[in-house]
């Protein structure tokens, strides 16, 4: 039998959660008390962009002129951050999903499950102190925004900022 990890299960009951509760919204009711604040372009350009750097580029190689260069977390401060960064694009994840941001139920739900569940998995690597998983894992994540941006991708209006 497989085991779960801390953080897989807190994903998994994320996702399973935001799922429900969306599933479970009557028809014609206001939904959950909450409220948007940031456009999807904000929340993509403050908060999911700039975390998600965090995690592509806190391990990797650099070959130049003077030779290889292996980029790692070498401090517990540093691997808090790669940690705190994926945690907020996972939980990103879930803002995506509130009423009044999503896109649809269908597609756009799936895309951002599969942010929650890579990005959940890049905090267990970096917890971990797994330098090579934090790598695979950043592709994982890489990919889910990918996914996600060949659908939905929309250009930001010329008067918002770059």
């Amino acid at each position: 039998m497989e085991r779960t990890s801390h953080w897989q299960a807190v994903a998994r009951f994320a996702a399973g959660a935001a799922m429900l509760a969306i599933g479970c919204m009557p028809g014609g009711d206001a939904g959950p008390p909450f409220k948007p604040v940031a456009s999807i372009h904000d929340l993509m350009h403050d908060v999911i962009y700039p975390h998600a750097e965090v995690v592509w580029d806190s391990v990797g190689t650099v070959i130049d002129k003077d030779g290889t260069h292996e980029i790692r977390p070498t401090s517990e401060q540093e691997w808090e951050r790669v940690m705190q960064s994926a945690l907020t694009v996972a939980e990103a994840g879930n803002l995506l999903m509130m009423e009044g941001r999503a896109k649809d139920a269908g597609d756009w739900m799936l895309h951002a499950s599969a942010l929650i569940e890579a990005a959940t998995l890049a905090v267990e690597a970096a917890s971990d102190r797994d330098a090579e998983a934090v790598f695979d894992v950043g592709g994982a994540v890489y990919n889910a925004c990918n996914n996600c941006h060949e659908k939905y991708w929309e250009k930001p209006p010329s008067a918002m900022r770059p």
